[in-house]
């Protein structure tokens, strides 16, 4: 991907390789059947091969279903050419993978799915598990000499093929399996050389051999470098990171230490991600802050408020508010069209995008985040400054910086989109990858988990004298529907009680259950007015309270301030 053209729509589309399933997979196989190809270098003759086959073929096919599986999380077999019992395994799991008939059975059709996916990236709906890493992954020497550019023959052809399968292909490309030494092949070992932090010269020595065949024969990868400095990591997702409609395990994204996502909302006019509900509200109740995001399209004049209006009716039914801890502000996708052509919509206008803006900052009572690019707005908008107010969602992918540059008349960005192929347990195919530009505390103010942005102080109210504030001193302001974890808002010291009043809304009543630690269960239900009402009261003696369970409010619409 070019360095101007750093775009949610053109990430899609490297995504969009992920493989397709069913019955029409199948019959494309076997009609493709006849463009036999030596995926590997080994031969180009593809029999029918079982249980009990030897030879260069095997060996091939050994090849080419470790490049093929590996992207799927598959720890290498052994290119021994032997065909035995973990050979037949890993064809009967590449054809599940494929939506092919599951017989072990290397045919025309499993032949032809198996040169597609050795070439180019797909994933597996169900990923593999780490095993025994293997020797002989490739099949074509066990020698090591060193090599650098301008060499030619079988270790070259053993060097490319684990290069294939030490370096995470859905950002760096597939290498020919040529037997040539070329720019291409020098350029793909200096990567690898980075990953590892060895001397990054392109000479293929010892040490960058050891790597290659540690990386190459058990399931590990070089994946794209991450910038330094900056301690908080985040992804963007929509529905090219649900292969074959496979779910993202949101739980496991947030165990691997990323802190927030921004989630794929709607598209111009008429289209709206078949993931939003479904990841926005998984993203969040796994812990991580969220924020939904809109893809504008210039292609008719004058549309942004009408972009709005879906837009907040759409993130709107999931439950988002902008105003609930963990939600993140809205995000406002503004870049060059997404059809490929990298042309700056035709409609496009300051005054448009600042319709939808208003809009929804209007609806959410949050000043959106805009994604973008300085080359954008230079290009496409006359380098304006209408935009400096806004916090920024900036994409470059150049390793060479240390930060992206800012667009005319802004002084700082958020969050960073460093990369369109960072891989991420839990999610079956690669996301885009963000960093944070500031500390935990300062992702918790934008999320709304600190006072910064909800707190209404009691004493503000003259009826807030009941109001216990000896853990954090404020009000947290949330919704009906909303569930509210506490964990952000407690110290170590104890907490006297917790108060709720209603400060919005048309309930005349709202009934809130605290859940608490130690018994998991309601410890009390209140019905409260519009005064401040003790709804529950710490039986924890010097323990940290928490609420890990949340507060859930039942009734009609209201908003309600929790003070403690």
């Amino acid at each position: 991907m070019g360095q101007r053209t750093l775009l949610r729509g053109l990430t899609l589309a490297v995504a969009a390789l992920l493989p397709l399933y069913g019955p029409a997979v199948a019959q494309a196989a076997e009609s493709a059947a006849t463009a036999a190809v030596a995926v590997c270098g080994h031969t180009g003759a593809q029999p029918t091969l079982q249980q009990g086959s030897t030879g260069d073929a095997t060996v091939e096919a050994q090849c080419e279903l470790n490049l093929a599986t590996k992207p799927s999380k598959y720890t290498p077999i052994a290119a021994d050419g032997s065909f035995g019992p973990a050979t037949a395994t890993r064809v009967k799991e590449f054809q599940r993978c494929a939506g092919l008939g599951v017989d072990g059975v290397l045919g025309p059709g499993t032949w032809a799915a198996l040169n597609t996916w050795a070439a180019q990236p797909h994933t597996c709906a169900t990923p593999g598990t780490s095993a025994t890493a293997q020797p002989a992954v490739c099949g074509h020497t066990d020698t090591r000499p060193t090599l650098q550019q301008g060499a030619k023959g079988t270790e070259v052809m053993e060097l490319q093929c684990r290069l294939n399968l030490a370096m995470e292909p859905f950002h760096y490309a597939p290498l020919t399996i040529d037997g040539d030494f070329g720019g291409g092949t020098r350029s793909r070992v200096v990567e690898l050389q980075h990953c590892a932090n060895l001397s990054a010269d392109g000479v293929v020595g010892p040490n960058t051999w050891a790597k290659l065949v540690d990386w190459s024969g058990r399931n590990a990868y070089c994946t794209p470098p991450r910038p330094a400095g900056y301690a908080i990591d985040g992804l963007d997702t929509a529905k090219y990171q649900h292969p074959g409609g496979a779910p993202i395990d949101w739980k496991a994204v947030k165990a691997s230490g990323v802190e927030f996502a921004t989630v794929k909302a709607t598209r111009g006019l008429n289209v709206t991600d078949e993931y939003l509900a479904t990841d926005l509200v998984a993203a969040r109740a796994a812990g991580l802050a969220v924020a939904p995001y809109h893809f504008y399209t210039g292609t008719a004049a004058d549309t942004g408020g009408a972009q709005a209006d879906r837009f907040v009716a759409a993130v709107r039914a999931t439950g988002y508010t902008g105003q609930r801890a963990g939600d993140l502000p809205p995000v406002f996708d503004l870049e060059r069209m997404d059809d490929g052509s990298g042309r700056c919509p035709t409609y496009g206008t300051v005054g448009d995008a600042k319709a939808w803006l208003d809009k929804v900052e209007a609806a959410f009572g949050r000043t959106p985040v805009i994604y973008t690019q300085k080359s954008f707005l230079d290009d496409c908008l006359g380098s304006t400054t209408a935009f400096a107010r806004y916090p920024l969602q900036l994409a470059d992918y150049r390793t060479s910086i240390t930060q992206p540059p800012l667009p005319a008349g802004s002084t700082t960005w958020a969050m960073w989109q460093y990369t369109d192929a960072a891989l991420f347990p839990g999610v079956e195919a690669p996301a885009t990858g963000d960093v944070f530009n500031g500390t935990q505390a300062d992702l918790d103010r934008l999320a709304n988990r600190t006072s910064a942005l909800t707190v209404s102080a009691p004493a503000a109210a003259a009826d807030s004298a009941a109001a216990a504030t000896s853990c954090y001193g404020g009000a947290v302001t949330v919704h009906y529907g909303d569930v509210l974890d506490f964990g952000p808002y407690w110290t170590t010291s104890r907490c006297n009680d917790i108060n709720m009043r209603v400060v919005g809304g048309d309930a005349e009543y709202v009934v809130a259950c605290v859940k608490f630690a130690k018994t998991g269960v309601c410890n009390r239900w209140t019905k409260v007015g519009r005064s401040w009402t003790t709804i529950a009261t710490d039986v924890l003696d010097d323990t940290k309270f928490t609420v890990p369970n949340g507060v859930d409010l039942e009734g009609s619409s209201a908003t309600i301030q929790i003070a403690f």
